[in-house]
């Protein structure tokens, strides 16, 4: 014992805590320097992006203005030449190609990049016209008109179109074409966006996206067609979204599948889009650089905070190690303690503690041997009684595990079964207590032993099932028998089976059943007599006043309910007694129950209560005594209908679902109260709450019901809300 208890207080910790404390302490600032570090990272980029998105916002309105700009300075200049006189004379047919030529002259001397005049009459035919001709028909309506002229090569020239007027008469139109390259060389420059910036100019061409300039298009080189508009539309394409008359700044895939920040626009001149974008990499390089500057300057924060965590962990443990190897000393041969912390801390407290503490060990550990002695006398006692209290009880009880192997047997179930104890401990409990039912071995699954422990819920075998435990000699014994699961927290440990002996009671009860079926026979005779005679006594023939008429019928009542009282008695007193055979055969169920249905609204029409029916149409055969379950299913509907109110509803349903068919019976009326409904299938039995509606019912048709259910080799059970109906099912087996 001194061996083990020193191997037990010379072992290791398996973490220290001066490790933990380390670990902890490097964690904690790791933690803080990767919030600190990737906050900021985020941050600076969130900045950044914001800055770039700024600054091309800033590039694309001021490319948006220039454009504008221009064009409204040039159409302004073409509606001021068609004012001049020249070009009114030109028209008039009055001077020609010299004046057209002079003003392109002097227009490019004041740098404008116009390319041809022409004047064009009210027909639309040319007049005159002076450098390249223009490309576009003149407009038909009396304003200043633009035409951007494009072509496989992108945006080349554009033409304005201005009415001329003569003394407030429309006398013809001017047209000046422009060069649109000085223009574009001034937009598509991307110096101050970077190496990756890019202006995008688009148009929709019949329905498509058509890029007419992009960076990557070589002097002279064709235009870019990216799609259906609609399509690239739907794809968040920012050229689409200009094009469409849209605006904003966002993160997007170009073209050519790049990832950039683009801010886009629309030119209202011209119908077009613009975008200037960049890519998204380049734009945020910087926050590349400060994300390594930060990770370096992590690791050195996070080597430095281990440095300081080591020095104070060793600190903070070393009393501890001391009060520790200290305290590994303590035992039985060694209660000695003495302080030795004096740190002024929580520490020191400690020291105290262990030292109060192995005085008190001292003292208890004197007294603890005469403890344990007397608690485990007192242990033995209660073992005792406990096992005397088991032996002396007359009724059997078994223990199994949770594989269903007994465990233990009490003297009382041994004689019950007459084995030994010794024959039964170890083996099966299914294949060593055996229950029968009519002469029959009941199958395993129906043990109640096997289903606690199958749906670990109590089984039952009542009284009234007539059930019977094999001994040894294979003689029957009647018994009840209740089996529960043993539970620990939901996990199953076993079962334990209580049985009692019951033959006395099965004895008295079939001498009751005898009784009955007796008194039943002879009542007959006597209420047969006075049925002749009621029925020679309602003859009008003899002359009966009628109040004697009106008496003679409420003896016949009387005597018709005494006569059903007996056929009652003796059909329980049969199937109690197991004289009753099913004729069992192959029936069509639905053609069976379509019948039943039928004789069932008659009697509820009578009654003033709505019978309903949802029975499946397709055909299916079942093994049954057809009279037998006639019997049930009139039982269960003549309840429902004598408790369901005038005008209440009876609904009557069969399914299937393969195996087993349901037969239900719903009704509307004052349901069974639930204290109650433990009773509902005992013998004689009917709820508080029927006897003050109906005097005259006799509690036998869901006992007979019940037992015939059994005979026929079905189940019936029932669900039921008090004032809220019940509802009766009946499964049977399908072929």
């Amino acid at each position: 014992m001194t061996t083990e208890s020193e191997k037990t207080r010379l072992s290791s910790p398996r973490t220290s805590i001066r490790k933990r404390a380390v670990r902890l302490y490097v964690l904690f600032a790791a933690c803080i320097v990767l919030v600190l570090t990737l906050s900021s990272f985020f941050m600076a980029r969130g900045f950044l992006e914001q800055r770039v998105l700024s600054q091309l916002s800033s590039i694309v309105a001021a490319k948006e203005d220039l454009v504008e700009h221009v064009l409204r300075n040039d159409r302004a200049r073409v509606a001021l030449l068609a004012t001049r006189t020249e070009v009114k004379e030109v028209i008039q047919g009055n001077n020609t190609r010299t004046i057209l030529n002079e003003l392109i002259e002097r227009m490019r001397e004041e740098h404008v990049p116009v390319l041809g005049v022409a004047v064009f009459d009210l027909s639309g035919q040319e007049v005159s016209g002076a450098g390249l001709s223009a490309r576009s028909k003149p407009p038909e309506q009396e304003s200043t008109i633009l035409y951007a002229i494009t072509d496989d090569f992108g945006w080349q020239e554009y033409e304005i179109f201005s009415p001329v007027y003569l003394e407030g008469k429309h006398i013809g139109v001017i047209g000046v074409r422009y060069d649109a390259r000085p223009l574009l060389d001034t937009l598509l420059s991307v110096a101050s966006v970077g190496e990756t910036g890019e202006v995008l100019l688009g148009a929709e061409q019949d329905g498509k996206l058509v890029i007419l300039h992009h960076r990557f298009q070589p002097d002279g080189g064709k235009t870019l067609l990216l799609g259906d508009i609609d399509e690239q539309y739907s794809y968040g394409s920012p050229l689409a979204k200009a094009v469409k008359g849209e605006e904003s700044l966002r993160r997007s895939e170009d073209y050519s599948g790049q990832d950039v920040y683009a801010a886009y626009r629309t030119l209202p001149s011209l119908g077009w889009g613009l975008v200037v974008k960049i890519n998204r990499y380049e734009a945020l390089a910087g926050t590349v650089r400060l994300a390594w500057f930060m990770a370096i300057l992590g690791i050195v924060l996070i080597f430095g905070a281990g440095l300081i965590a080591v020095i104070l962990a060793k600190y903070l443990t070393d009393p501890i190690m001391r009060l520790s190897r200290k305290m590994q000393k303590l035992g039985p041969e060694n209660w000695g303690f003495r302080r030795s912390v004096y740190t002024g801390d929580e520490v020191e407290f400690l020291d105290q503690v262990a030292t109060d503490m192995a005085s008190r060990l001292k003292e208890i550990y004197g007294h603890l041997e005469e403890k344990v002695a007397e608690r485990t006398q007192e242990l033995k006692a209660q073992y005792a009684k406990d096992r005397a209290i088991l032996e002396s009880i007359q009724h059997g009880i078994i223990t199994v595990g949770k594989t269903g192997v007994i465990l233990s047997v009490n003297p009382a179930a041994s004689l019950l079964l007459d084995m030994d104890i010794t024959d039964l401990i170890g083996t099966k409990a299914e294949e060593t207590i055996r229950f029968c039912k009519e002469g029959k071995t009941q199958e395993a699954q129906n043990n109640p032993i096997v289903r606690s422990l199958v749906t670990r819920k109590v089984a039952r075998i009542d009284s009234n099932q007539h059930v019977s435990v094999l001994q040894k000699d294979e003689s029957f014994l009647p018994v009840t028998a209740i089996s529960a699961p043993l539970l620990d927290k939901g996990q199953l440990l076993g079962a334990v089976i209580v049985f009692q002996d019951v033959t006395e009671e099965r004895r008295v009860d079939y001498i009751k059943s005898e009784f009955i079926s007796l008194a039943s026979h002879q009542l007959r005779t006597p209420l047969s007599t006075m049925n002749w005679y009621l029925e020679l006594f309602s003859d009008e023939k003899e002359g009966l006043s009628q109040m004697q008429k009106e008496s003679v019928r409420e003896m016949d009542r009387a005597s018709k309910r005494m006569s059903d009282l007996l056929d009652t008695l003796l059909h329980a007193a049969r199937l109690e007694g197991g004289n009753i055979m099913p004729n069992i055969r192959k029936i069509d169920i639905i053609a069976f129950m379509n019948d039943v249905v039928a004789e069932c609204r008659s009697v509820a029409k009578i009654e003033g209560v709505n019978c309903k029916s949802d029975i499946s149409q397709e055909p299916i055969t079942i093994n049954t005594d057809p009279v037998l379950l006639n019997v049930i299913i009139q039982n269960l509907f003549s309840n429902a209908v004598k408790y369901s109110p005038k005008g209440g509803d009876v609904k009557i349903t069969l399914k299937s679902d393969g195996k087993y068919i349901d037969i239900t019976v719903k009704d509307s009326g004052m349901g069974i109260p639930a204290n109650e409904q433990h009773r509902v299938f005992e013998r004689l039995f009917r709820a508080r709450n029927v006897k003050s509606i109906d005097t005259e019912g006799s509690g036998l048709g869901l006992y007979i019901s019940k037992m015939i259910s059994g005979v026929i080799g079905g189940e019936l059970t029932f669900v039921s809300d008090e004032k809220n109906g019940t509802v009766f099912t009946l499964r049977l087996l399908v072929v």
